[in-house]
């Protein structure tokens, strides 16, 4: 603290807080932080997945612990024959949709997780991160084609026609 000439204690100019950033931007250091808003907005999608899947292990633990105190006899009673109407269709349709939603939930997941692998926060960014790798900007515009190209591809052309022409020609007929 210094004391100006009126007599009133200023603060020195270390102990002045930073000023703030523009709130629309984020520092450099920020930018590649986990728990920067992009990040935390790319992880988003990873930790759906792992809820998912953590719901839908519980429930297929509780259906198979649910059809294991089913199948098993009570005390007093027999085993010979069990009680319990056998349903081998129910039971692949109630497996099938287990292991469905174990897999989905699986890959909800993965999905996330790569997303956020390769910094990919949106769908937009994921579409021109693949056009540019497969060079979709210059599919559809044919202007960029050289010149050269489309002549020696008619020559080339050209040339194979007069040899067909030429072996039909030197054929007798039978």
């Amino acid at each position: 603290m210094a004391r100006s000439p009126t007599g009133s204690v200023s603060p020195s100019p270390q102990a002045r807080p930073p000023a703030a950033a523009p709130r629309g931007a984020e520092p450099a250091d920020e930018s590649t932080s986990i728990t920067s808003p992009r990040s935390l907005r790319q992880l988003s999608i990873f930790f759906l997945g792992a809820t998912c899947l953590m719901a839908s292990t519980a429930i297929t633990r509780r259906a198979v612990r649910r059809r294991l105190l089913r199948v098993a006899p009570k005390y007093y009673e027999p085993n010979t024959n069990p009680h319990e109407h056998f349903s081998p269709a129910m039971d692949a349709i109630q497996a099938l949709n287990l292991a469905t939603m174990n897999v989905f939930s699986f890959g909800i997941m993965m999905v996330g997780g790569a997303l956020w692998a390769v910094d990919i926060s949106s769908l937009g960014e994921m579409q021109t991160a693949l056009r540019g790798r497969l060079g979709y900007e210059s599919f559809d515009k044919p202007d960029r084609v050289a010149p050269e190209a489309h002549s020696s591809l008619e020559e080339i052309i050209i040339d194979k026609r007069k040899e067909a022409a030429g072996k039909h020609d030197t054929e007798k007929p039978r």
